[in-house]
Parts: C-alpha cells; structure tokens; sequence
C-alpha cells in the first residue's frame, strides 16, 4: 500500500522508502532504501537524503551548507508542494522568484540575518504596498520557519523584524443609485449575469465562472459555492505563461449555501433553457474565466459612466446593503463564506456607522 511518493507500506507492518542513490555504469539508477514504523519517520529521513544531494551536509549533525535558494526550492518542492493547492504553490513561487530570490538566493543559509531581513524589507518598500510586504514576508518566515524546526539554522532571523503598517483600506461599494444602473444595464443581455449574481449573492468572481448547474435548486431556490476558477501564473525558462485552474474554495467557511432572491432565480431558469452547458456562465458555449467577466463589467461600466470600481466592489455592494437593511452580521459573514464574523466586521466597520448611531440614541433616552 503506497502513501505518497516511493513510500510503500510493508506485510510485516514497517514504512520503505525507496531513493535514489548513485547510477550506475550502463546508466539505470541504484537506489538506497529506508525502512522504519512510521511514514512520518520514512518521509524525514527521505527528505534528508535530497537534501544531501543539493549541498554539502553531513548527515549526522544535520548541518546544512546549501543557498538559501536550494533550500527554497526543497522547501517548496518538498515540504510545500504536497500539502497545499496548485494556486497557492503558484503564488508561492512567483514571489519567491520575483521579490526574494534577487536578493537572498546566493546567501548562505546558515549565515542569513536580521540585518539581511531588514534590508529585504527596506527594498521591498520600493516596490510593493505593506499588505504585499506582508505576505511576501510571511512565506520567507515559513520558509526559515521549515529550516529551524529541521535543526539546520538555530534561529529564524525573521523573527522580531519590523513591517510596514498596512493601512486599512476602504471598502468601496456602490451607492444604490449607482446600482440601480449597473443592475439595469445587466439585465439587457445574458452576458450580464455575473454582475447580477455578484451583486445579489456577494460570490467572488472565480466562484460565479465555477458555478454548475448542478449547483442550483432550483426548487429550494438556493445555490451551493462548491468551487472557484482562477487563471494562476507558472514560472518558466523563457519567462512566464498562465493557466485556468478550478478547486475547492479558499477556506472551508466560503464553502456555503446562498437563498436566491426571485430575480435571480428567474433570470438562471431563463438562461438554463437555452444552453447545453454544464456551467452557468459561459463564453461560447465554453466555461467561462474571471478575465472575460470583469471585460464585461468594464463594457457596462463605460455605459453608465461609472469610474474606479472593481468586479469585487459588486461583493462589497452587496454586503453594504445587506448591513443597511440590518441583517445579522453573523448571517452576512455566512452569506460572504468570510472564515471568520471578525473578518466581516473588520471590513465592514464604516458600514456599521448608522447602526451604532442608533444604539448610542437608545442608550441616551434611557
């Protein structure tokens, strides 16, 4: 019985891992074996077997001499890649390659300090808002993180540094009269759908290009978010290309049920009569990507002359509303697949105001 890569379950009840250890003269690979009680066990010693063949390392003290770019990519490759989702792994690279790399891929491992921290976050600031800082941050501070528990460094020289302040940014949502015209506007062709969806669900937009037929009860009148669709950057040789990928949503809270309003859900029984497709929202009769639909929101919003406002805002709007018409905050952090209803009141402090206006009017006539 296998359990993950060249790691096979024995009769006699022990973990074999299977490496590869030299070639030989006509070429094929000798291999090395492994044998302990515990997967666990295995996967370690296997780890510390590639990460004897990228640097000088002895395997006894578990001293590790490599790059901060060989051990980034064993980081990666090896301890990251088989635990998250491929957008997440994609995400990771990129900022790796773009944004530390440049700066810390030659660096000894064991000889990275604060004072090399400090300025990785100095010339960071040149480039990149503090909430970009940040995340970039937090994956080298795993990365280091992976190297200290593994006793290759002593300390992690992330630890202590400090970061930009990230200013908390407004939530930009439509007024109504702003979304009276864009629901109108919507609402002429079948093209405009997204928006509408967007506006009267709060999905995100890789949710409304995931959504399936199959997805809606129709009876019920609700829809399941199930999935999302995003287009995720690759690394190449020769620069980079991208590609669509569908998967789970981000969090287990943004995978969640939403009642459909009857505008709606007359609007999704109109539209299912007339295609073939397995996917609501297509382009071509093909599955649609978050791409197509946000040129479609800019086709509308030159229409109506609207400026300065993301397909995302269409998410805020609806949730604005949802707080003006005085809707529980735990129900509109469910509605939202938010992981968390201080996540929700963090974004939507301002759009609290008028409530607690009238709290403290309350409070004043007692």
């Amino acid at each position: 019985m296998a359990k993950g890569e060249n790691i096979y379950k024995r009769k006699d009840g022990r973990w074999e891992g299977r490496y590869p250890k030299a070639r030989k003269i006509d070429g094929t690979i000798h291999y090395g074996y492994i044998y302990a009680r515990s997967y666990r066990s295995v996967k370690e010693q296997l780890f510390d077997k590639k990460v004897q063949k990228t640097s000088s390392y002895t395997g006894a003290n578990k001293e590790f001499y490599g790059t901060f770019g060989e051990w980034a990519n064993l980081w990666l490759t090896e301890i990251m890649a088989p635990t998250i989702k491929e957008s997440t792994y994609a995400s990771y690279t990129n900022k790796l390659q773009l944004y530390v790399l440049p700066s810390l891929e030659h660096y000894t491992l064991k000889k990275i300090t604060a004072a090399d921290m400090d300025k990785l976050v100095k010339k960071l600031t040149e480039s990149l808002a503090a909430s970009s800082i940040h995340i970039v941050f937090r994956i080298v501070k795993s990365c280091l993180e992976a190297a200290k528990e593994r006793g290759y460094i002593y300390l992690n020289p992330c630890e202590r540094i400090i970061l930009p302040k990230i200013d908390k940014p407004k939530v930009r949502a439509l007024n109504r009269v702003q979304q009276k015209a864009v629901e109108v506007e919507s609402m002429k062709s079948i093209k405009g759908l997204p928006i509408l969806l967007a506006l009267e669900t709060g999905m995100r937009i890789g949710e409304i290009c995931a959504l399936k037929w199959e997805d809606i009860d129709f009876e019920s009148s609700v829809l399941k978010v199930q999935r999302t669709k995003q287009r995720i950057a690759l690394p190449t040789i020769s620069g980079q290309k991208t590609k669509i990928i569908e998967t789970k949503p981000k969090t287990t809270n943004a995978n969640r049920i939403i009642p459909l309003s009857e505008k709606v859900k007359n609007a999704l029984k109109q539209l299912k009569n007339q295609t073939v497709s397995d996917y609501v929202v297509t382009n071509q009769g093909q599955p649609i990507e978050p791409r197509t639909v946000s040129y479609r929101f800019e086709k509308i919003k030159k229409i109506i002359g609207l400026d300065n406002v993301s397909f995302h805002a269409l998410r805020h709007t609806f949730a604005t509303r949802c707080v003006e018409l005085g809707v529980n905050i735990a129900a509109i952090s469910s509605l939202l697949g938010h992981s968390s209803i201080k996540l929700t009141l963090d974004t939507y402090t301002n759009s609290f105001l008028e409530e607690q206006r009238a709290a403290i009017a309350k409070l004043g006539s007692l």
